[in-house]
């Protein structure tokens, strides 16, 4: 069996189109379907990384009379690179930067709707439009890192360790900035509607309107600080995560 033979075996045994095995190994759809007829020869690197994705030896894929076969599924999984690692809390980042952005808004916007007024609440009603269509822009783009949240994920040691020590030193920042959204929320639902007296009602609606604004900066950080918690626990915790959802 020629390399080409084998790798295309393989990767049809694994339930990976070309395009997903490209995906992994950060090459062209093409590269796949030369390597599997045979027309070319990936680098080292390469070879490196299929062996890992498909948990065969270097020996299985390099010696054309090797018999060996991949063993059980349980142990297989993605095989995540540096870049592919890079990539995917990037794409994380973008998405929950959005979604804490339209969420945080339209929070906030709720200031606008106590000012009573025709163009207050033309303005409240267009923010929430603004919110509602960036939160269905990141539904609808496509997330090319959708299988690394079912799939057991598959590291370099090397890759591991710089990622928990990236984890490490952002750890503390992340939950310090999540409790203050937690505490500006906390404040203001629940703290500034009290301190100006409801008798005293333009006070009191800037009061209200305040504690919205405070609520929705707050929203903002909880839910940007949370979405990148689990982009590096994900990456970091796998195994656990994966004992979760069974």
């Amino acid at each position: 069996m020629t390399f080409g033979e084998k790798i295309q075996k393989l990767r049809k045994e694994a339930g990976l189109s070309q395009e997903e095995l490209s995906y992994q190994l950060g090459v062209s759809r093409q590269a796949i379907s030369k390597w599997e007829r045979d027309n070319g020869y990936p680098e080292t690197e390469k070879i490196v990384r299929m062996s890992k994705i498909f948990n065969v030896t270097l020996d299985y894929l390099l010696n054309e009379e090797g018999t060996q076969t991949p063993e059980s599924a349980a142990e297989q999984g993605i095989y995540v690179s540096r870049e592919m690692a890079d990539g995917f809390l990037l794409y994380q980042k973008r998405k929950y930067l959005k979604i804490a952005i339209a969420v945080g808004i339209m929070v906030g916007s709720l200031a606008i709707s106590f000012m009573f007024s025709d163009i207050s609440m033309l303005l409240f009603m267009l923010i929430l439009i603004v919110g509602i269509v960036l939160l269905f822009s990141v539904k609808l783009t496509d997330n090319p890192y959708r299988k690394l949240w079912k799939e057991p994920l598959l590291f370099d040691k090397t890759v591991k360790a710089e990622l928990n020590t990236a984890y490490a030193e952002k750890k503390k920042f992340l939950q310090l900035f999540n409790l203050i959204g937690i505490a500006l929320i906390a404040l203001g639902f629940l703290f500034f509607p009290l301190i100006i007296p409801a008798e005293l009602l333009f006070a009191d609606t800037i009061a209200l309107a305040a504690g919205m604004v405070v609520a929705g900066i707050g929203t903002f950080l909880c839910i940007y600080m949370s979405g990148l918690v689990r982009a590096y626990r994900l990456l970091i915790m796998n195994e656990a995560y994966q004992q979760k959802g069974k």
